[in-house]
């Protein structure tokens, strides 16, 4: 048992049943909407603001979040909002998650 009373190895129930293992077919639905915004906006796909949109887009994904429509919508948002240069309390952080201000 680890120091929270969690069995080495296993995930707290709270979050192995939401989040999803990505497939090699995941990964091209993903990196197809990636680079549909990177046709868009002529943002370069290693770029830095496309990894943080990366890394919200796998998060999304493993919490349940698949439909392409919505993911492609929350995509150009969080790069629309980084573009504008938001403020520290609604930053992205890679992962998916807002940093606290």
């Amino acid at each position: 048992m680890g120091s929270f009373g969690i069995r080495k190895g296993a995930m707290p129930d709270c979050q192995s049943k939401h989040l999803k293992a990505l497939d090699s077919a995941d990964i091209s639905r993903l990196r197809s909407i990636l680079n549909a915004i990177c046709r868009e906006t002529g943002e370069p796909l290693c770029g830095p603001a496309m990894q943080t949109i990366a890394a919200l887009l796998i998060g999304l994904f493993r919490h349940g979040v698949t439909d392409p429509d919505k993911l492609l919508s929350v995509g150009r948002l969080a790069l629309t909002q980084n573009a504008r240069g938001m403020t520290k309390a609604t930053a992205f952080k890679p992962g998916g998650q807002v940093e606290a201000p």
